[in-house]
């Protein structure tokens, strides 16, 4: 699933430890493209080295600003789950969610 999420213009690629594999970090660097993915234990490695959990927690840093809007949709505005039928109403409806994240912020900032 997460190799159709790249779309291919991409110069970064940010992902959770759930996205890491050999497979995908070199194929990544093959395109010429900087793998921020986050690393995780294994069953022969269980503990990070500490230049890994240091490198982990750069890469939480910046995915943090994303993962709160998702949980704030999430959460507040109860977009769990899209009841409508079909591409166009579905849109709409994370459309809608998003202008209204969006203007909350503005609020927030502005007021």
């Amino acid at each position: 699933m997460a190799d159709d999420l790249i779309r291919g213009d991409e110069k970064r690629v940010w992902a959770d430890a759930a996205y890491d594999t050999h497979a995908r970090r070199a194929r990544l660097k093959a395109e010429g493209k900087k793998v921020r993915i986050a690393r995780r234990p294994n069953k022969h490695h269980p503990q990070l080295p500490p230049r890994l959990k240091h490198y982990n927690r750069l890469i939480a840093r910046r995915r943090a600003t994303v993962e709160t809007t998702f949980a704030t949709l999430k959460n507040r505005m109860r977009l769990t789950a899209i009841p409508y039928v079909g591409l166009a109403k579905a849109t709409a409806q994370v459309t809608m969610a998003a202008i209204a994240f969006n203007m909350r912020r503005w609020t927030a900032i502005t007021g």
